[in-house]
């Protein structure tokens, strides 16, 4: 059996970890941190990572287990202060702290055979030749510092009264495009739990790097005016039982011609760029990124095939729906184009739903345009 090592132990590398072990191999699982710990995230899940949960045996009932989420059962857009659709769905998805969801994964990918350990691995040719060395394959799953960045997120957690924060909103998922963020840059606004009278919320905004450098400003102004001119969020400012300090943090959203493998690394989640490329939801892709590459080194007779496989299934799996993603993207020329499509939801169901779907991750977006013509 090939030796194996998983660098990371978030949801791209407990994944791996999880499918390689219940696969009879002896995997090394690596962290720089012990768990629980926390994650500075968007927190959302999404009805297609709610799917690639499944894979590794979580369920609903695991997920209600937990001191810390919120049930997610449709989607709010629109545009600051102004045009806006709410769409409903019998579907379930989920808010869930990373300080949660990933002790969670920890737990089950252990269970399962990991071996875990604790260090910090950094520049992996120069400092840790002796991983070349050790083991078959090198699952490189530590996050986004390992990708490339080319976007920037912040988010805060505010608490306030449930009785200040409408019903109909409490279970929905709001993003609100604003001409501030640029084109593709949102806003958004995430229930994340109820509990003893209070809803805690996670706020924050996210913006692409090729934007957010032609705005001569800083992210943290950019979530200052955000909440403060977005109708919703300035609302609450004034009801705030609590708030913690915004935090920013790095993505590593899809880009073409994407390379996962190189030699004995095989890159998952966000160290292969994984992330969607229009919403910035990292979390399906990276479980889903998981089990490709277990399945990569299951199925090649020797190791030296495993790199191959591994980029050939990333090319069958993900890489059209990243494609059409950025090719949807690119036709966002102006902040009309938001504004369009807005109108449009609210002037068709059926749209409004697919849009829904699309933005959850349940239609890939290589069949998002073509099925709007039915």
């Amino acid at each position: 059996m090939p030796r194996i090592v998983v660098l990371g132990a978030g949801p791209a590398g407990c994944s791996a970890g999880y499918h390689l072990a219940k696969s009879g191999h002896q995997v090394t699982l690596i962290d720089k941190a012990t768990f629980p710990r926390d994650k500075i995230c968007g927190d959302g899940i999404s009805f297609e990572s709610v799917q690639a949960l499944f894979t590794l045996g979580i369920y609903p009932q695991d997920i209600k287990c937990l001191a810390q989420y919120a049930p997610v059962c449709g989607l709010r857009l629109g545009v600051s202060n102004g045009n806006e659709h709410m769409q409903t769905t019998q579907l379930e998805g989920y808010c869930i702290p990373r300080f949660e969801l990933d002790n969670l994964l920890y737990q089950h990918a252990v269970e399962a055979g990991c071996i875990p350990q604790t260090q910090t691995i950094t520049d992996l040719a120069r400092s840790h030749p002796d991983l070349y060395h050790d083991y078959d394959h090198i699952i490189d799953a530590r996050g986004v510092y390992a990708g490339e960045a080319n976007a920037i997120a912040i988010r805060a957690y505010w608490s306030v009264k449930v009785e200040d924060f409408p019903e109909p909103y409490c279970s929905k998922a709001h993003i609100y495009f604003d001409p501030k963020l640029g084109v593709n840059g949102y806003g958004w606004l995430f229930p994340v739990t109820v509990k003893d009278g209070l809803i805690k919320l996670n706020v924050g905004v996210i913006l692409w790097l090729d934007e957010y450098q032609k705005l001569n400003t800083n992210i943290i102004r950019l979530f200052d005016q955000f909440v403060q001119k977005n109708e919703t969020t300035k609302a609450l400012l004034s009801k705030l039982v609590s708030q913690q300090k915004p935090r920013a943090y790095p993505l590593t959203t899809a880009k073409r011609d994407n390379r996962v493998s190189d030699g004995k690394v095989l890159k998952i989640g966000d160290a292969a760029n994984l992330t969607d490329p229009l919403t910035g939801e990292g979390i399906a892709n990276a479980l889903l990124s998981g089990l490709q590459v277990a399945q990569a080194i299951n199925m090649s007779v020797m190791p030296a095939a495993a790199a191959e496989n591994w980029q050939r299934l990333y090319q069958i799996h993900f890489e059209p729906d990243f494609q059409a993603g950025l090719w949807l993207k690119s036709l966002r020329k102006s902040f009309l184009a938001n504004q369009l499509l807005i109108s449009l939801m609210k002037r068709n169901h059926w749209v409004a739903e697919r849009v829904m779907y699309a933005v959850a991750g349940l239609i890939p977006y290589s069949e998002f345009v073509p099925s709007l013509r039915y």
